[in-house]
């Protein structure tokens, strides 16, 4: 009797132990499983790569290169146009010098640094050459016209060269030894054979622009200048003149010899020559070449 009971005893341990077992497994096939590898445990918005647009490229990153360009006074709204446009485009910084050519090159000279040379005149360009700043070659980029420059009404009636060396005319020029106009006005008073200019002369400006400023505030009754510095001054009217009595210049723009950045600085006298470039000169009253 007592075999039987504990062999039932057994029995029903036997089968309580089975019950437990099939219901832990039971449990463990309806769980789900979480487990994940490291990769799959992050949300897809930290595991996406980034796209181009949200990378940072080395150029942007890198510091900007920095251009010390030389360039004539009466060029000014020209160049501050092709710097606006070209910093928009380039990891560049342009910082300008703007003087009469003479004055630009003595300055080159004496800080013995710089990128880029544009002036009024190719005549500046060879001195410069000469000097041993300017690179070999260069480019045209337009012209830079001289023209007859008045006090706005005309007073005096002035409508040729002839008239600037009448009695009682009053003049300003720019220094020769100073500035392309300059030396361009002197010039067209020897083909035309006009020294009574020179006789008028009141006054011999450092820049084309200091020209402008001088008429336009009425300390002389004319001047010689260039279209592009007059052309939109409501004080100054302009006489043009004809072209078999008068000198074109041509303005150079080129690289100089000094540059710590050749490169970046023949980008950026490339792009001055460029379609773009000529279309911001031309917008400044400058007739690209």
């Amino acid at each position: 009797m007592l075999k039987r009971r504990k062999s039932i005893a057994v029995l029903l341990a036997a089968l309580l132990t089975l019950g437990l077992l099939l219901t832990g497994c039971a449990q463990t096939a309806g769980t789900p499983d979480v487990s994940v590898s490291p990769s799959q445990s992050a949300s897809p918005e930290t595991t996406m790569p980034a796209s181009p647009e949200e990378e940072t490229s080395p150029e942007a990153s890198a510091e900007p290169v920095e251009l010390l360009v030389y360039s004539g006074a009466g060029l000014k709204n020209a160049m501050e146009a092709v710097k606006t446009a070209y910093e928009a485009e380039h990891n560049v910084v342009i910082t300008y010098v703007y003087a009469g050519s003479t004055q630009l090159i003595s300055q080159i000279e004496l800080s013995g640094k710089g990128d880029v040379f544009i002036v009024g005149s190719e005549n500046a360009y060879n001195a410069a050459k000469e000097d041993g700043y300017a690179s070999d070659t260069y480019y045209q980029v337009a012209h830079h016209t001289p023209c007859i420059a008045v006090q706005a009404g005309n007073p005096k009636g002035i409508t040729s060269l002839a008239d600037l060396a009448k009695e009682g005319v009053t003049v300003i020029l720019g220094d020769p030894e100073a500035n392309a106009i300059g030396q361009t006005a002197k010039k067209l008073i020897e083909k035309n054979n006009l020294p009574g200019i020179n006789d008028n002369t009141v006054s011999l400006a450092a820049t084309v622009n200091e020209i402008v400023t001088q008429l336009a505030s009425g300390q002389a009754d004319a001047g010689i200048v260039t279209y592009d510095n007059v052309h939109a001054n409501a004080d100054i009217e302009i006489i043009q003149i004809p072209a078999d009595q008068n000198i074109d210049q041509i303005i150079p723009v080129c690289t100089l010899t000094l540059s710590e950045n050749p490169d970046e600085a023949q980008a950026f006298v490339d792009f001055i020559a460029s379609d773009a470039g000529k279309a911001l000169f031309k917008a400044n009253g400058f007739e690209p070449v």
